[in-house]
């Protein structure tokens, strides 16, 4: 398989998509934690998706073991780093496929279901929800911003109803032994 033919396979073309969708909504309106593990695991993806189209092999065991590895710690750094419980998952997620990779080097058989490699379905469907759960990383980002907001607008009217309390002398007095006339 060419280079060419390779990034015009139809697979290829849908999971390189899914990528740029999710990394492009993540640095939209993400954290800098999901900003940072989009931009590791999109390095990582599109670096095995090359190593592969170059080296001609349908699945180059090492590269991709070596890369899962250099995913998982730049995660786990994230996940410490900025205390996200996403990352982690995505970090979790992601030693799966290091496990994948390394059952992979210890047996080069590849077992079929139906036709598809399992080593390959397992490894995709790892990969979509390490997408999946960057992404609701960032949908809990979006979710915080506006409780934040919307708790800080509504201090903000407290301090005004107060203030113009205070202003229309309709304050209740401060010592509880003063005198109300």
């Amino acid at each position: 398989m060419s280079f060419g033919s390779y990034f015009l396979n139809g697979y290829t073309e849908a999971g390189v998509a899914v990528l740029a969708v999710t990394s492009a909504w993540t640095w939209w309106k993400g954290g800098p934690a999901e900003r940072l593990g989009t931009l590791i695991y999109g390095i990582g993806w599109l670096g095995a998706d090359a190593w592969r189209a170059l080296s001609n092999q349908s699945v180059p065991v090492i590269p991709m073991f070596v890369s899962d590895i250099a995913m998982s710690l730049g995660f786990l750094y994230i996940a410490i780093r900025y205390s996200s419980l996403w990352v982690g998952a995505a970090m979790l997620l992601q030693a799966g496929n290091f496990y994948l990779h390394a059952a992979g080097l210890a047996d080069p058989s590849r077992p079929r279901w139906h036709g598809m490699i399992i080593y390959l379905l397992a490894n995709n469907i790892l990969s979509y929800l390490i997408l999946l759960a960057l992404a609701s990383g960032t949908l809990a980002t979006i979710l915080k911003r506006q409780r934040d907001s919307r708790r800080k607008a509504e201090a903000a009217a407290k301090a005004a109803g107060r203030a113009a309390a205070k202003l229309a002398g309709l304050t209740k007095p401060t010592t509880p032994f003063a005198s109300t006339s």
